[in-house]
């Protein structure tokens, strides 16, 4: 029973809101998100560093992370309304319902920004993006700064940068083609963790 109310915990600061990382990559996309491609992700906190790997198929996410505490891999099924969050570590998983926001580590430009203007163009790892200066209401009455820049050809963000919580988030030696279905399917075999009373995840509206 401890070791799996320190695994929720663990599934919890993946659900964490993080109104600083979000642009609507499911408006940017459409319904049909019809790109297919893996990269490797760099997340920068302060002076953390953080690898992990992404893979995205029309509208599908994988999202592979590696910290102190051992691996964790989301996945985004928006096919079935689901989010998976899977600990392969302890060989366990946890399912929560997907609506209209995705977990706080993916990049995302959020559509109840305050402020979103496009302010030219860049070439980011190889792609033409649109650059996006953008303002999200931070704590009760704050505002926090983001600059996103979005690739057209991948209906995707491939970086994000916020400078006042020293963040960001960069997709980097992109791959186009085809991404195995595996990937995007909960692994046999895993136990699929009940959330326990006093230890709610977060749910998105």
């Amino acid at each position: 029973m401890v070791k799996s109310k320190k695994t929720l915990l663990k599934v919890a600061k993946w659900f964490r809101p993080m109104g600083w990382l979000v642009l609507s990559w499911l408006a940017l996309s459409g319904a049909a998100g019809a790109a297919e491609f893996s990269a490797q992700m760099v997340l920068k906190d302060g002076d953390k560093t953080m690898p992990g790997k992404i893979y995205v198929q029309n509208g599908k996410m994988r999202q592979e992370f590696q910290d102190e505490e051992g691996q964790t891999v989301t996945i985004i099924r928006p096919d079935k309304k689901v989010v998976w969050v899977i600990m392969p570590p302890e060989r366990t998983y946890v399912e929560m319902p997907l609506k209209t926001k995705l977990p706080g580590q993916f990049l995302q430009i959020p559509p109840l920004a305050l402020k979103k203007q496009k302010v030219g163009t860049e070439t980011v790892n190889g792609y033409q993006t649109d650059k996006y200066e953008v303002t999200v209401r931070s704590g009760a009455s704050g505002q926090l700064r983001q600059t996103f820049w979005v690739a057209p050809k991948l209906e995707s963000p491939l970086k994000m940068v916020c400078p006042e919580r020293k963040l960001s988030l960069e997709y980097r030696n992109i791959k186009e083609g085809k991404v195995p279905d595996p990937l995007f399917e909960l692994p046999p075999g895993y136990r699929k963790l009940a959330e326990p009373s006093g230890y709610p995840l977060r749910r998105w509206d």
